[in-house]
């Protein structure tokens, strides 16, 4: 947990000065959980209202109550309006979550529409352990012999594409460039990475994604 926590903040820090800061910025949390039994839940929301910013949150999962652990956070209907609009959208270790390629493509093309600023964060695949199962090495077989050894484990949550579909570079880059030339009509996405590292490799990913008008 502080190990997970220890490369939130350096992603979160990173972030802080691509941007210039977010002091009087209107953020908003896609994703939040409402786990609060562990240090790095959340973490974003702690940091971002520290910093000054508006921050509002969303999820499919009920996580009214975390206005009152967090005091000036306001919680908002899932999904969201399409008519809001937020200076920065924030989506932390959610995209592994989401399903297929295809739905992963869908739901960022979600978040362009409710800003133009997105600060995607996902553990990377070929980190040497995938950080869901606590496992070595098995995520970086074909996915479909990954699954069917998970299943084999009794971890059949994990095994569901739905639940977990974990992405390396070379996928987000794909995901992204099929966004930018099918769903973006006279805008283009430009990209910032942070690549932090954990017992010797990349752990994550961090994308700054900015659409802008060509």
């Amino acid at each position: 947990m502080q190990a997970s926590l220890k490369v939130r903040r350096q992603m979160y820090d990173w972030f802080i000065r691509q941007t210039g800061g977010v002091a009087g910025k209107t953020v908003l949390d896609f994703g939040a959980t409402p786990d609060t039994s562990r240090a790095d839940s959340n973490c974003f929301l702690r940091w971002l209202l520290e910093d000054g910013a508006r921050v509002y949150a969303t999820s499919p999962e009920e996580i009214a109550s975390l206005e009152r652990i967090f005091p000036g956070l306001k919680t908002i209907t899932f999904p969201p309006e399409k008519s809001q609009c937020f200076d920065f959208v924030i989506s932390s270790a959610v995209i592994e979550h989401v399903g297929s390629e295809d739905r992963q493509i869908e739901y960022v093309r979600d978040l362009l529409q409710l800003s133009d600023r997105i600060l995607l964060t996902t553990p990377n695949r070929y980190h040497w352990l995938d950080f869901h199962t606590k496992l070595p090495l098995l995520h970086w077989l074909p996915k479909d012999r990954h699954r069917q050894i998970l299943n084999l484990l009794g971890l059949k949550f994990w095994a569901k594409e739905e639940n977990l579909n974990l992405l390396s570079k070379t996928d987000l880059v794909r995901i992204l460039d099929r966004i930018s030339t099918t769903h973006l009509p006279g805008k283009k996405l430009t990209l910032s990475w942070y690549q932090p590292k954990f017992l010797g490799k990349v752990s994550n990913f961090a994308i700054l994604i900015q659409s802008v008008w060509v």
